[in-house]
């Protein structure tokens, strides 16, 4: 029983974090600027990222986090130098998304 509620609480939690990168993600993408358009002299409105590549990029991104985090980490605690964990979890994970 107590199992059941520990990951009913760990999935809330996941759930929070994951709307607030959602939410992140949708703030940068809808960014937006006004440009002067030589050719008529209108002022004009562009987005600044395209959405469709900047979503995939970010959501990649997101997922790939605690990947690249154990990388970092593991890096960091052999003195700058790759050790087996890191490079191997990264191109593991890579594969896996890309095969599933």
């Amino acid at each position: 029983v107590l199992y059941l509620f520990a990951m009913l609480y760990l999935f809330l939690g996941v759930n929070i974090a994951a709307d607030k990168f959602v939410a992140a993600i949708e703030g940068i993408t809808s960014t937006k600027k006004r440009v002067l358009q030589r050719s008529t002299g209108r002022v004009i409105t562009v987005c600044v990222w395209n959405g469709t590549v900047a979503n995939l990029t970010l959501l990649a991104l997101g997922s790939s986090a605690p990947e690249i985090l154990l990388s970092v980490v593991e890096i960091i605690g052999n003195g700058c130098f790759a050790g087996d964990l890191g490079p191997s979890t990264i191109v593991g994970s890579a594969a896996f998304n890309l095969f599933v």
